[in-house]
């Protein structure tokens, strides 16, 4: 029996309750805002965004999901590896999926781990080919925060916010910044995960419930992780076109999920100047990275709309915090779950088969 098939089975379970949490949350938070910003015709306010606008919005969807395989497919490649685009493909969307269901985004980097290592790459290997990505990813949002300002300043475009939004973006400014030096730290230092497990498995009470033989086997499985994912850096480091190309893909990424509120809120505002949308987005996203409930729920559906504020009159926010959750949001989900399900009912049925005996 595959003991990673038969967690990945169980785990269902906690898939549908982050769901079912997720989902709560959300929709509360939706008709809260509507409540608080009195939406006077949620239909026509959906309505006047228009079908391709949707639509367009929903193929930029679609286009971030590819570059983010790419870029996974870029980066596996750098190690050493080989995947398909259609496998990395459906590794991005159910990473998302997982991702969206567990608070802080927690458990997507751990799915794509498991579905890298079961396409032959090495739980090091693995585990630095997401972890590097994770770390572009947070580095190309960052950077497009930083530049958001100057393309104000170029367009000459004031933007004005309240004191408690100013102080909310330093905090969660100071938090990312923290956030990607730690990651910084373990892709520079990965032997720190060996000296903490040693210590840990070193205690008194550890010693006495867990069995040396079991605490052996770990701590080989760890050197080799670790020594796994040093060798994957350095292959990085030595092919630096690769680590360029994943972090310029990146930026495209984030381009492509940064259009989508672009267009939903030209097409209800049109005179809303595009670098005012730019900055207000990016900075909804910073923010989102540090809400701990599942997906972001209720946490991004506030700080849309509160955010939003600034350049949308109060009656058109519900309209617009629905429309850009179900596109952004609950259309991946819904992909996700598909992928995951696939994988899941592939999974069972290779596991009903019985062996053949040569």
């Amino acid at each position: 029996m595959d003991a990673d098939g038969e967690r990945y089975s169980v785990d269902i379970k906690k898939i549908i309750v982050g769901g079912l949490v997720s989902l709560a949350l959300s929709l509360s938070c939706i008709w809260i805002i509507m409540r608080v910003t009195g939406t006077e015709s949620l239909r026509v306010n959906i309505s006047a965004i228009g079908r391709s606008t949707i639509l367009l919005s929903l193929l930029m969807v679609v286009a971030s999901w590819v570059v983010d395989s790419l870029k996974l497919k870029i980066l596996t490649s750098a190690m050493g590896g080989h995947i398909r685009v259609w496998d990395a493909l459906k590794i991005t969307v159910a990473g998302s999926f997982i991702a969206g269901i567990t608070p802080f985004d927690s458990g997507g980097e751990p799915l794509k781990v498991y579905f890298l290592h079961k396409r032959d790459l090495g739980i090091g290997s693995a585990t630095a080919v997401v972890t590097l990505g994770a770390l572009l990813h947070g580095i190309s949002r960052f950077i497009l925060w930083l530049v958001s300002p100057i393309l104000l300043l170029l367009t000459g475009t004031s933007l004005v916010f309240s004191s408690t939004a100013k102080t909310t973006i330093a905090i969660g400014v100071f938090l990312y910044v923290l956030l990607m030096g730690l990651v910084i730290a373990m892709a520079l230092w990965p032997q720190w995960v060996e000296i903490v497990t040693e210590k840990l498995f070193g205690m008194k009470a550890i010693k006495k419930l867990v069995p040396q033989s079991l605490v052996t086997a770990i701590l080989d499985k760890v050197e080799t992780s670790v020594r796994e994912f040093r060798d994957g850096m350095s292959r990085v480091k030595e092919s630096g076109r690769h680590a360029v190309i994943a972090l310029l893909l990146s930026v495209l990424y984030w381009l492509f999920v940064i259009s989508v509120p672009v267009l939903l809120v030209r097409s209800m505002v049109p005179q809303v100047p595009y670098a005012q949308v730019f900055f207000v987005t990016i900075t909804v996203y910073l923010i989102m990275a540090f809400i701990p409930t599942p997906g972001s729920s209720g946490g991004a559906e506030a700080g849309s709309a509160y955010f939003f504020s600034s350049i949308l009159p109060s009656r058109l926010l519900g309209g617009f915090v629905i429309v850009w959750r179900i596109v952004t949001y609950y259309f991946t989900m819904l992909a996700g779950a598909i992928v995951v399900a696939m994988e899941t009912i592939n999974w069972s049925m290779n596991k009903s088969q019985p062996s053949r005996v040569e």
